[in-house]
């Protein structure tokens, strides 16, 4: 299976403030002695996977803003934050991310320190629940690196891979050691995996760790992950960018998805992208920044389907909602295009060169999207450009891409009103999640 299946849990969809996550009770009302059998190790990953869907709820919306890809038009809550560049992120815009993330943390290691492998079943029923787990805790863990992480002084969230009381405190640690062990757990879940799919795939936890080695620089490992999953003839694209996300899970390029169903939980990137990317002057909250790199983009390529399919012209404003279609659509995390345009810069950054294959990859999401193709071959410096403007249109107001690509590059971001621009070193140390006053109190740090 490759898609991500969610149970059980109601959200408010109003903003929250983090909160200590120690103070959680304990999972599914189970305490660890109880949890000694295989059922109950897919419970709680069943609870970790559902905890997700608020751990990535705000990431398009925040991180969109960051890079003013979008104008706010009629939101309290929403008017402040574009404006976050001058002054830093609140704690109150954080909270569903590192709150929902320890909670996936606490149920995933949870199983992962239980003694699964002597549990009754067949490997292949252990590999799924234990795949499951490293993945959750990798994927978890990434986030928090590419967004709590402190530039300056390196420290980020505690690492957590134990099971703890709510006596216990714990201490910050570095974006160093939580890169490591992301790595560590998204080879484990690849290996797992490998053995039997679980909620996620073998493909999945590959293509997310094609993902995190292109963003810890790691281009050999990047390339060779992104080029598994596109050689494996599992995805394919769509014909037209519309139906990507009005297919959601059914996408044939989907390969990490949030399914929703509203009978169960509702809260999630796509109930908070169609509320406020909807094209409803009144109704919705944020259109196109017509001083952004986007708008720049699209006007030097209105035929451009990722623009024609899914933008909308009308009362004077371009709405950008056609990606989040309904509160009833899914929310794709990792699709085929990525694995494309990472392969292809990976390539490029190994190797020092351009090569035929990389234009190639490149091409293959432009034709989709109808515009003309790279002919020859470019320079470096020229197809780095071309790859950074096809990543940026390909992916904008989705998981955060945009955000993180542009301080991979060391790239400038738009300011406010369109009048000059922000340095990569002023924003790179001001868009920085912080954690919580109360966490900081509570464990010391």
């Amino acid at each position: 299976m490759k898609k991500i299946f969610f149970l059980l849990v109601v959200f408010s969809m109003t903003f929250t403030s983090c909160e200590d996550f120690l103070d959680e009770d304990p999972s599914i009302g189970l305490s660890p002695d109880k949890l000694t059998d295989l059922a109950s190790m897919n419970a709680l990953v069943h609870g970790a996977y559902d905890n997700m869907r608020g751990f990535y709820a705000y990431q398009p919306m925040i991180t969109s803003g960051f890079v003013r890809d979008y104008s706010v038009r009629n939101s309290a809550n929403w008017t402040p934050f574009y404006k976050w560049t001058n002054t830093g992120v609140p704690s109150m815009f954080t909270g569903n991310s590192y709150g929902n993330g320890f909670r996936t943390l606490n149920k995933v290691n949870t199983v992962l320190n239980a003694d699964v492998e002597n549990m009754y079943g067949s490997q292949a029923e252990k590999s799924e629940v234990l795949g499951d787990a490293h993945f959750l805790r990798a994927a978890v863990y990434f986030q928090f690196d590419m967004t709590f992480t402190d530039p300056n002084s390196g420290k980020s969230v505690p690492l957590v891979t134990t099971v703890l009381g709510t006596n216990d405190r714990v201490t910050q640690a570095s974006g160093t050691e939580l890169r490591a062990q992301v790595v560590a757990d998204i080879e484990a879940a690849r290996q797992h995996l490998k053995v039997k799919n679980g909620i996620t795939s073998y493909l999945a936890a590959t293509a997310m760790a094609a993902r995190i080695y292109f963003y810890h620089g790691n281009y050999a490992l990047a390339y060779e992950r992104a080029n598994e999953v596109i050689t494996s003839g599992a995805y394919t694209l769509e014909p037209n960018p519309a139906d990507i996300y009005s297919k959601g899970n059914s996408s044939s390029e989907a390969i990490y998805t949030i399914i929703v169903n509203r009978t169960e939980n509702s809260f999630g990137p796509n109930s908070i992208g169609n509320s406020n990317f909807q094209a409803d002057k009144d109704k919705g909250v944020v259109s196109l920044n017509p001083h952004s790199e986007i708008a720049v983009f699209r006007n030097a390529n209105p035929s451009d389907k990722r623009f024609t399919d899914l933008f909308k012209e009308a009362d004077g404003l371009v709405y950008i909602d056609k990606k989040y279609p309904s509160q009833d659509s899914d929310y794709i995390n990792l699709r085929l295009p990525e694995m494309y345009l990472t392969r292809a810069e990976s390539n490029i950054m190994k190797n020092g060169s351009v090569s035929a294959a990389d234009v190639a990859d490149i091409n293959v999401v432009k034709n989709r999207a109808a515009v003309s193709l790279i002919s020859g071959v470019p320079s470096m410096e020229n197809m780095l450009e071309m790859l950074f403007q096809e990543r940026s249109i390909e992916m904008c107001f989705e998981y955060g891409d945009r955000f993180y690509n542009s301080r991979r590059v060391k790239r400038d971001i738009v300011a406010e009103g369109g009048n000059g621009i922000i340095p990569h070193s002023t924003y790179n140390t001001l868009l920085v999640y912080p954690i919580s006053q109360q966490d900081k109190d509570i464990h010391g740090f």
